[in-house]
C-alpha cells in the first residue's frame, strides 16, 4: 500500500466511531455482497459513509478503537482485508439507519463531567517539585512599543538565591540582547507555603531598574524606578504557589569598557513568613521547579548514572 492510501486509512480510522466489539461479532454472511468489491472500492464506500456520520457525536465516541482495527488490517492479504473492510462498511450502514438516543448522549456527557475532576485530581497527584533553581527568561524590549515579545532572547536556569549585584544577569551573553538595549528578566518558580497566613515580600533594587512580583495572577509588589525598595503583603494557603519576579532594566556600557558596567541589574527579594521574626532572603532552596513523576524519575536516574540531569521546567 502506498503512502497516500495509508494516510487516507489513518484519517478515516481516527474519525470513525464504531465500537470494536460490534465489528468482531459481525458475520461473514452479512458482508457477502460487499465482499465482491476490492479493498480500494470498499475503502471509498467507507469514506462516503464517514462523511455523513462525522458530525454526529454518538459516532465519535470510540474512534480510537476502530482506528486500531482498520490499521491492523493494512498489512494483511487482499482477501482478509476485503473481509474486514466489508464488516466495517456493514456496521456503518446499520448505524446510519438507527435512531440516535438522546438519553444515551446525556448520560455520556454526565459521565464525562463526573470524570473530569477525578482526572484533574489524578494529574495533580503526579506533580513533584524539586528545589534549587528558577527558570530565567530574558526578553528584549522596544521602549516605544512597551510590549513583551512572545519568545525570550535568553532562556536558562537561575541556580542561585533570588538576588544579584551587577550590571547584567548573564554577563557573557549580553551581546544577544544588545548594547544599550532595554530588557525584561522574568524569574519563574514555585514556592511552598508551609502554613496558611499572611506573607510579606520586600524588594530591594537599584534605582535604575524596576521590579514586580506576582503570585499566581496577582501583583503583590511593584517597585518603580528611582525608588530603592518596595513591600507587599498577601494571604497564602498552605501548599505550592507559582511565583513570577520581573526586573526591567537597560544594558549600560560606559565609555572605555567593552562589557556592561554599573549596578543596573542589582536586586534582592526577601520574605517574611507567618510567625517569622524578620524578613529573610529567598534562597535557591526555597525556589522549586515542577515536573511530573516520569520526568522526575528520568532526572533521578541520570544523577545516579552521573549523567547531566534533564531539566525541570514548567511553562
Amino acid at each position: 500500500m502506498n503512502v497516500t492510501k495509508t494516510t487516507r486509512i489513518r484519517s478515516i480510522a481516527v474519525a470513525l466511531t464504531i465500537p470494536l466489539v460490534l465489528v468482531l461479532f459481525t458475520t461473514d454472511a452479512e458482508c457477502a455482497e460487499a465482499g465482491q468489491k476490492s479493498s480500494d472500492e470498499l475503502l471509498l464506500d467507507i469514506m462516503g459513509l464517514h462523511s455523513e456520520l462525522v458530525t454526529n457525536e454518538t459516532f465519535l465516541a470510540q474512534a480510537k478503537m476502530l482506528g486500531a482495527y482498520l490499521e491492523a488490517a493494512q498489512p494483511l492479504e487482499e482477501s482478509k482485508k476485503i473481509n474486514i473492510y466489508a464488516k466495517v462498511l456493514d456496521i456503518l450502514s446499520k448505524i446510519k439507519g438507527s435512531p440516535i438516543g438522546t438519553q444515551a448522549i446525556a448520560e455520556e456527557e454526565q459521565a464525562v463531567a463526573e470524570q473530569k475532576p477525578l482526572e484533574e485530581e489524578k494529574q495533580e497527584a503526579k506533580s513533584v517539585y524539586q528545589p534549587g533553581a528558577a527558570l530565567l527568561e530574558i526578553f528584549k524590549i522596544d521602549p516605544d512599543k512597551k510590549e513583551i515579545p512572545d519568545l525570550p532572547v535568553i532562556r536558562t536556569y537561575w541556580k542561585r538565591d533570588l538576588a544579584y549585584s551587577g550590571s547584567f544577569l548573564v554577563p557573557d551573553r549580553f551581546s544577544e540582547v544588545g548594547s544599550r538595549s532595554y530588557y525584561l528578566a522574568k524569574f519563574s518558580f514555585y514556592y511552598e507555603a508551609k502554613q496558611s497566613g499572611k506573607y510579606g515580600f520586600t524588594i530591594l533594587h537599584d534605582e535604575n531598574n524596576g521590579c514586580e512580583l506576582k503570585i499566581g495572577d496577582v501583583k503583590i509588589v511593584t517597585a518603580a524606578p528611582k525608588a530603592t525598595s518596595a513591600q507587599g503583603v498577601c494571604k497564602l494557603e498552605k501548599g505550592f504557589h507559582r511565583v513570577e519576579f520581573g526586573l526591567g532594566s537597560q544594558i549600560r556600557i560606559f565609555f572605555g569598557y567593552d562589557k556592561p558596567s554599573g549596578t543596573g541589574a542589582s536586586f534582592e527579594v526577601k520574605i517574611l513568613t507567618p510567625g517569622g521574626f524578620d524578613a529573610a532572603p529567598i534562597t535557591k532552596d526555597m525556589m522549586l521547579l515542577k515536573a511530573d513523576q516520569k520526568k522526575a524519575g528520568q532526572v533521578d536516574r541520570g544523577r545516579r548514572a552521573k549523567r547531566k540531569p534533564l531539566p525541570y521546567i514548567d511553562y
